[in-house]
């Protein structure tokens, strides 16, 4: 009935802040970073390592802010081997991006398609939790 006691607080913002800006000569090493971790790929059939270069190259395209191939990479590496690290947080993080970015343009199925992948890695980190145990 009265609100006395409750605070204004301001509206969330569902917008992810903006990566930070690279130097060219970041942009460069990254890139070479990439391509080194590539070149792993195509002489190896260890699927430790396989998963592990393709969360590096992950990684890296998110450093770079591309969202597209970042997620392309990540989903490999969580097939090959699913863990609840580094790529899995930055995974998450982009699936609710682009959820977010679902919902400013009022798309009800990509919403849906980005909440399903979002449960999906979910149900990753509760499995990853119960083995521990």
């Amino acid at each position: 009935m009265f609100n006395f006691f409750k605070k204004n607080k301001p509206p969330v913002q569902v917008e992810p802040s903006a990566p930070r800006e690279l130097a060219a000569d970041e942009i460069t090493q990254i890139e070479y970073q990439i391509n080194e971790r590539k070149q792993q790929l195509t002489h190896t059939d260890d699927v430790q390592l396989l998963a592990s270069c393709n969360e590096q190259i992950g990684i890296l395209y998110n450093q770079l802010g591309r969202a597209d191939l970042a997620i392309e990479y990540l989903e490999t590496s969580m097939q090959q081997k699913r863990s609840i690290g580094e790529g899995y947080k930055i995974l998450m993080s982009l699936y609710n991006y682009k959820r977010a970015e679902a919902a400013k343009s009022g798309s009800i199925a990509d919403i849906d398609f980005w909440m399903n992948k979002m449960d999906e890695m979910r149900n990753i980190a509760k499995l990853a939790t119960i083995q521990r145990n």
